[in-house]
């Protein structure tokens, strides 16, 4: 395993966004978030990838949980005006902001990225 530098990536900050969502509201929620609200964030110099992820079952409210972990090469870029722009395009702001039911947000600096380079 190779430890990378994180001072050196040029994403050394993220942002990690956890959704509670309705079952319900899952396909429209996964459509909106990859097409619209995705393609719309990435337009933002700084952003450099997006990863997203769904826990394995419903949680204990019987919400889906979703998180989405966001690499910047700004710290904070989040709160920027240009992000909230980018952000409230498409449907994302007035389609599925409604529908979720929870949304909590970590951020800050990478310490650590480590990747596997063979078996």
């Amino acid at each position: 395993m190779e430890a990378i530098d994180s001072r050196i990536g040029e994403a050394p900050y993220c942002m990690m966004i956890t959704f509670e969502i309705d079952p319900k509201d899952e396909a429209e929620f996964n459509d909106i978030y990859d097409n619209d609200h995705v393609p719309n964030i990435m337009k933002l110099p700084g952003v450099t990838e997006v990863l997203r992820f769904r826990e394995t079952g419903p949680n204990a409210k019987g919400y889906l949980v979703y998180t989405a972990v966001y690499m910047m090469a700004t710290e904070n870029l989040h709160l920027t005006p240009e992000w909230t722009v980018l952000s409230d395009l498409g449907r994302w702001a007035p389609v599925i902001r409604p529908k979720v039911k929870s949304r909590t947000r970590s951020t800050g600096p990478v310490v650590a990225r480590f990747r596997k380079v063979s078996d």
